[in-house]
């Protein structure tokens, strides 16, 4: 992220910037779940056939200025998987589950 990605909003700063609308939702939400104000600006550009050029598709999460850098931190922290996830799916997402029983 450089400093023209980034950038200020008023009293909100980037923590963030993507070209995919979940992957700013997913973050946002971890910093709400953590006590932060998040926020997701969508200033996407879409007309098909060029929905995944990162010049026309830029999300951005967005934090109150002062929770700027406990976000960024944040965010660079690795997060485990819940318990209650799959890993054998995530193991071999390719693998067929019903040719391994025979």
């Amino acid at each position: 992220m450089s400093g023209d990605e980034t950038g200020s909003h008023g009293d909100w700063d980037a923590v963030l910037v993507t070209s995919q609308i979940y992957e700013a939702e997913l973050a946002a939400l971890r910093l709400r779940e953590a006590g932060l104000d998040a926020r997701v600006l969508d200033q996407s550009y879409r007309q098909e056939p060029l929905p995944m050029l990162r010049s026309f598709a830029v999300v951005r999460v967005l934090v109150k200025a002062e929770q700027a850098e406990a976000a960024r931190r944040l965010l660079q922290e690795p997060q485990d998987l819940p318990e209650d996830a799959e890993s054998d799916a995530l193991s071999d997402p390719l693998s067929d589950p019903e040719s391994e029983e025979s």
